[in-house]
This record gives structure tokens, C-alpha cells and sequence, in this order.
């Protein structure tokens, strides 16, 4: 009975007490708990991946505009492929 009296007076009973209180406090609170940071890290880390796909495809587009700039050719036959766009004296068919 004495150790364990000892014990709770002792400095470990408090910095487990305080550890204790600490780990209560991060799992209740509202705005700071640790299920809404893990969530929170999870919703950057695939916000950042979203990024760097959106970078990517940016950076294709650009490349395609430039080509696209560059050689009239190929700005016509984008435009009739993706646009189907025709000159007035043609009759356009669809076949997908």
C-alpha cells in the first residue's frame, strides 16, 4: 500500500496523468482532435496529386496549343475532328 501511495506522489504519476489527460483532450476536442487531422492530412495529400495531375495536363495543353499555333494543316484538322467543323460545300457524316 505504501508503494503504491509513493506512486501517485511520485513525478511518472503525473507526467502519465498528464500524458493521460493530453491523449482524452486530443481524441474530444472539436476543432483539434486527431481523427479530423488524419483526415485533413489524407484530403491534402490527394489535393496535392490533384495538383500535379492538373499541372501535367496544363502543360499538355500548352504544348498542343503551340502545335496547334504553329501549323494551320493540323489546327484544321483538329478543328474538324474534335469541332466537326466543314467548309460550306462539304456534307459531314458522324460515325462513332
Amino acid at each position: 500500500m505504501k508503494k503504491l501511495i509513493r506512486f501517485f506522489k511520485s513525478k511518472a504519476f503525473k507526467y502519465l496523468l498528464v500524458f493521460v489527460l493530453f491523449l482524452i483532450a486530443m481524441f474530444t476536442s472539436n476543432v483539434h482532435n486527431l481523427q479530423t487531422r488524419i483526415q485533413n492530412t489524407i484530403t491534402i495529400r490527394e489535393l496535392k496529386q490533384e495538383i500535379e495531375h492538373y499541372k501535367a495536363k496544363s502543360e499538355q495543353n500548352k504544348q498542343r496549343l503551340q502545335q496547334l499555333k504553329s501549323d494551320k494543316d493540323d489546327l484544321e484538322r483538329f478543328a474538324r475532328e474534335r469541332y466537326r467543323m466543314h467548309a460550306p460545300n462539304e456534307d459531314v457524316y458522324v460515325v462513332e
